[in-house]
């Protein structure tokens, strides 16, 4: 009798949540709020708005020991600024005829080098060069029970999830973390460092990673950037200015 007391009790916060779908077998839809940077941020920090999208994943979760299918729908927003690849390119990156003797090898790789300085064509510019995207997913928490497992993501798995907006990371290592604010808290930035692939060189590159749960959304933060630009200070002004009105 007290089982099935509590199994309708449960039933009855599932149908009073709207999803009775949990309960009859039909798909449920959990949809997330927007989560933006401001303008007045990212005017400061120089980035502008590159694209914004929905994401929709259909998953199967098991809910009061049964199976159910629910789609979630995250929002991404995708900032970007531009540069030239001249600030990040080290001339001891470029290639070297190994046929030629040292110093006349030197004497090449600081022509190439210079070539690239002086390139005002848009064969060494980047309209990408920094990013910062942010996403939003709901956290689909119903009597007690979390059916997003964003709400859990490694940092690593953040990566994965968000590869396809920043481009392919390799040898993605782990480097410390710090505290910055965004939404009303300090929260903890994770920071990596890995390499990418840009106009044919390889990037040493830096990211900073935050995830925390908002007014019912769960809201993450990626920003990417050239490890020769110091771009600390831009990112947290970003994440300062990150707005989300949740469920």
């Amino acid at each position: 009798m007290r089982r099935i007391l509590l199994t309708a009790i449960v039933a009855l916060v599932v149908v009073s949540s709207g999803c009775v779908g949990l309960i009859t077998g039909e798909t449920v839809e959990f949809e997330a709020n927007n989560a933006t940077v401001e303008e007045d941020a990212r005017s400061s920090a120089g980035y502008e708005l590159n694209n914004s999208s929905e994401q929709s994943i259909t998953r199967d979760v098991e809910f009061l020991g049964q199976e159910r299918t629910i789609r979630i729908v995250n929002q991404v927003s995708r900032y970007t600024s531009g540069g030239s690849l001249a600030d990040v390119v080290d001339s001891e990156t470029l290639p070297e005829n190994e046929t030629l003797p040292e110093d006349e090898r030197l004497a090449e790789n600081e022509t190439l080098q210079q070539e690239i300085e002086n390139e005002t064509s848009s064969d060494t510019q980047v309209a990408d060069l920094k990013q910062f995207i942010v996403v939003s997913s709901p956290g689909a928490k119903v009597a007690g029970q979390t059916l997003n497992p964003a709400a859990s993501w490694s940092s690593d798995r953040i990566l994965e999830q968000v590869a396809d907006q920043t481009g392919q990371l390799d040898d993605i290592e782990s480097d410390g973390s710090r505290n910055a604010e965004s939404l009303g808290d300090e929260r903890e930035v994770s920071e990596f460092t890995a390499t990418t692939e840009l106009k044919g060189q390889e990037i040493d590159v830096r990211l900073h990673v935050v995830s925390f749960e908002h007014e019912g959304d769960v809201v993450i933060a990626v920003g990417a950037h050239p490890e020769e630009i110091d771009e600390e200070e831009n990112v947290d002004e970003l994440l300062e200015g990150i707005e989300h009105n949740g469920n």
